[in-house]
């Protein structure tokens, strides 16, 4: 007997089975923990009691509720009485194949023999003609009619004997030699009913011929009339088979591309889930106190929860009605364990752990409730994440294999252990996925049978040609004209048709998406609702509204299928400022790697992490590419929007953290409180020679100097000696560069300013001391200057013996950087007298 029977609950430790502690007995207390409930010896045991010796041992509150059975719904139609006829029918259908075949083959067969007998006791076999032929011969004897109509009607049966034979013989012959041909004999039994007719015709054509092929000959006009018939009733129903095949290959096609593998993982899911649940109950028995509200949940019994609390008021009747209920399951489930010994199958069994799974799964409530049950049950008291030595310690020895499977299928994120949410997270997965999948095959199926129409149509037109090309021997006119009535219509219909075709190659062959995938279409993220032969219906997740988009605009459209994809990276574009240092970049990758490979964030991302210098702007910033990789994909919204919640929080603490300012540098603005400035006066001649100071060491700060060397002196603001940048050293790139390009030092028109080197710094001026400009200043190096300070050089030498007050420049210079920077000088124009 199996350790994990649903007959087979409780528990019994292993280090002293039997035997109980000293001390008073305490009443385990119920937390909200993410944590455990079992102990860590606690395993599934064998044993001996029956379901009802644990159910009277035990003391357990409440049970599932069971509908009553005289409770009907309403307003549905009810029950419709049968007559005497449909009562004889639904006994009939309800008979075996063959008793079937003989209660439709005998009572026309006995109508259609009594001409036959007639005729034959009669002795009219022969002397009995139908309709004459060329120079007044006789036709076909009517008991040759009559035997050949009997022929007809028993060849129809044959054909449908056969058509129900050819699945099992093709199984037989061919199922193995290779397994994927299987598949054809699902086509093969799809098809019994066109192969039958596409038998008969053919049967009821070559038996015709056999028999009233010399009447046709001697031109007998009804033998050539059912001839021609029965030629085109063949041929159109071997164009019908041929188009039924066409749409049973498509959807059995489509079906293997597309559910075949998605229903085997649910399929096998499922029982893994059973296992699991099946091992939770014997260590916990259902309706236990430690999940007590958890296998209400998930039989979808009575809610002990009313308004938000407990009234202890209401359990006693709520209990009488649940152990109803469950005394019910009880009772079935002893007939359903009497048809499992005799079928090895379980048979309408409620309590099987399958049976509870597959009803839990078809709600989102029950599904959490099942993985909380399952996940507490396994995990160790105290503990917050179950490992896999945990399930094969509960399951046992002789299911490890199923246990390593059950916990690779639960572990998404392939970190070694498996929290409460991830469980959640999964069995939820699992309960939509077959939601989706059944969706997907009602709605393909509907599509199918639409497809199925169109063609069917297509057939009946094509029959119509077969008849017209079979009865008319100048066929060749009749085609003509038709082939033009048709030209005339396909600008009519070449839209639909051009649609219908379009729709076709794109859901049958291309197939992009299934029902219940998120997609993205033109950056749009969309939930798939319903396919349809010609349109698709999605829900838009940004509007939280429906949309209907034709087949034919998505079939040129570039789908991007999230539910397909596997763990998927999303890029975050960071801008910082343009002075930023590698090693502050370097900073912000190790405060993020280690932020993605903490314990408590490897759930949900992948220990690689990447940042990359995508741009520098214009000039102005440095652009960064911060690339998150996921563990999963972007299916759940919920789940994806608050793991990148989750970085983005930390990418900002770590950007603060270093910290790396934004474009524009993070310093205070000129004049804050940690920025401030003051002002000073200079005269009109000081600023213009600070001025023309600043353009040329900004000028030979170039790499290539555009403007060449003249006599206007380098001017030393801070009072020493002019002195002349030193030239480069030998070996520096300037110097190199330099002597790769200029053939000598006197033709060449590029500077020697070593790396790094600026112009002297300016002392901070007072309105008291003007400096007057330099008298070595040639007029050609002046043109830089405006017009206000060429006015004041000219007065000031014109009066160079008689000093005056001047007129003043009064500049703003910042205190940290006095006078470095010309372009963040502010002038202001006034007089002094």
């Amino acid at each position: 007997m199996s350790p994990l029977s649903p007959r087979e609950t409780g528990f019994v430790p292993l280090n002293s089975p039997g035997t109980h502690e000293d001390g008073i007995a305490l009443a385990p207390m119920r937390s909200n923990m993410s944590t455990g409930s079992r102990k860590p010896t606690q395993t599934v045991s064998i044993m001996e009691s029956s379901e009802e010796s644990d159910e009277k041992g035990r003391s357990i509150k409440g049970g599932r509720r069971k509908q009553a059975s005289n409770l009907k719904r309403s307003d549905t139609g009810g029950d419709v009485e049968l007559n005497a006829m449909g009562r004889l029918y639904s006994k009939v259908i309800g008979f075996s194949p063959i008793m079937r075949y003989f209660v439709y083959i005998v009572p026309v067969a006995l109508m259609l023999a009594v001409p036959i007998v007639v005729l034959i006791i009669m002795d009219h076999r022969s002397d009995i003609f139908v309709g004459t032929g060329k120079n007044k011969a006789h036709g076909p004897p009517l008991f040759k009619l009559f035997v050949w109509i009997m022929i007809s009607w028993l060849t129809l049966w044959a054909g449908k004997i056969v058509a129900h034979t050819i699945p099992v013989v093709f199984l037989f012959l061919c199922g193995v030699v290779s397994s994927g041909t299987r598949k054809y004999a699902t086509v093969l039994r799809n098809l019994e009913i066109p192969l039958s007719l596409f038998f008969w015709a053919l049967a009821s054509w070559i038996s015709f011929k056999g028999m009233f092929n010399f009447y046709d000959s001697i031109g007998v006009s009804w033998v050539d009339i059912m001839v021609k018939i029965l030629l085109s009733a063949m041929i159109c129903s071997a164009v019908y088979l041929a188009e039924k095949a066409v749409v049973q290959l498509i959807g059995i096609s489509y079906h293997q591309r597309s559910f075949a593998n998605r229903i085997k993982d649910s399929k096998r899911e499922v029982y893994l889930l059973g296992l699991l649940y099946d091992a939770s109950r014997a260590l916990f028995p259902m309706y236990c106190p430690e999940f007590e509200d958890e296998d209400y949940i998930i039989t979808d019994s009575i809610n002990l929860m009313l308004a938000g609390n407990k009234k202890r008021g209401n359990v006693a009747p709520m209990r009488i009605i649940g152990d109803v209920g469950r005394l019910g399951d009880k009772v079935t489930s002893v007939f359903g364990n009497i048809a499992s010994e005799i079928t090895g199958k379980n048979v309408f069994n409620p309590n099987s752990a399958h049976s509870i799974v597959v009803e839990a799964l078809e709600r989102t409530k029950s599904a959490e409730a099942l993985a909380r049950r399952i996940w507490m049950s396994f995990v160790v008291e105290d503990k917050d994440a179950l490992f896999p030595e945990d399930v094969q310690e509960v399951l046992g020895p002789n299911y490890k294999e199923e246990a390593d499977e059950a916990f690779s299928a639960m572990d998404n994120d392939g970190n070694g252990d498996i929290s409460l949410d991830e469980i959640i997270r999964k069995i939820v997965d699992m309960s939509r996925e077959r939601k989706a999948i059944t969706e997907g095959m009602k709605d393909i199926g509907q599509a199918l049978r639409a497809f199925d129409e169109v063609l069917t149509f297509c057939v009946f037109v094509a029959s119509i040609f077969i008849f017209v090309l079979v009865f008319q021997a100048g066929f060749s006119t009749t085609l003509a004209s038709a082939a033009t009535s048709i030209l005339t219509l396909s600008f009519v219909f070449s839209v639909t048709a051009q649609e219908f075709l379009g729709s076709c190659i794109f859901l049958f062959v291309k197939h992009p998406f299934d029902v219940g995938d998120r997609v993205e279409i033109t950056s749009t993220a969309l939930i798939v609702d319903k396919i349809s032969l010609l349109y698709t219906v999605f829900h838009r997740l940004d509007k939280n509204q429906v949309v209907q988009v034709p087949n034919i605009v998505l079939n040129s459209l570039w789908v991007e299928n999230v539910s397909r994809s596997k763990a998927m990276n999303e890029t975050i574009d960071l801008n910082v400022s343009y002075d930023t240092s590698m090693d502050d970049i370097e900073l912000l990758r190790q405060e993020m790697e280690n932020f993605v490979r903490n314990p408590a964030n490897s759930r949900d991302f992948h220990p690689d992490f990447s940042i990359g210098l995508f741009g520098v702007g214009d000039l102005d910033k440095l652009q960064l590419k911060v690339t998150i990789k996921f563990k999963s994909n972007w299916h759940d919204e919920k789940v994806r929007a608050a793991r990148r919640n989750r970085f983005i929080v930390a990418l900002a603490a770590a950007v603060k953290k270093i910290p790396l300012h934004g474009p524009g540098g993070g310093g205070e603005a000129l004049g804050g409180p940690t920025n401030p400035a003051y002002s000073v006066a200079v005269t009109d001649d000081f600023a213009a020679t600070a001025r023309a100071a600043a353009a040329k060491a900004k000028d030979h700060g170039r790499m290539v100097p555009l403007e060449p060397d003249n006599d206007v002196p380098v001017f030393d603001i801070s009072g020493d000696p002019a002195t002349r940048p030193p030239p480069s050293p030998s070996g520096s790139y300037m110097r190199n560069d330099w002597e790769s390009t200029a053939p000598s030092r006197k033709e060449s028109r590029r500077g020697l300013r070593t790396a790094g080197q600026s112009a002297p710094a300016a002392p901070a001026m007072t309105l008291s001391t003007p400096t007057p400009p330099p008298q070595r200043l040639s007029v050609e190096s002046r043109r830089n200057y405006d017009e206000e300070a060429q006015l004041s050089r000219s007065r000031t030498a014109q009066s160079q013996t008689q000093p005056t007050r001047s007129a003043t420049n009064y500049t703003t210079i910042p205190i940290n950087s006095p006078y470095e920077d010309s372009d963040a000088v502010r002038r202001s124009k006034s007089s002094r007298h």
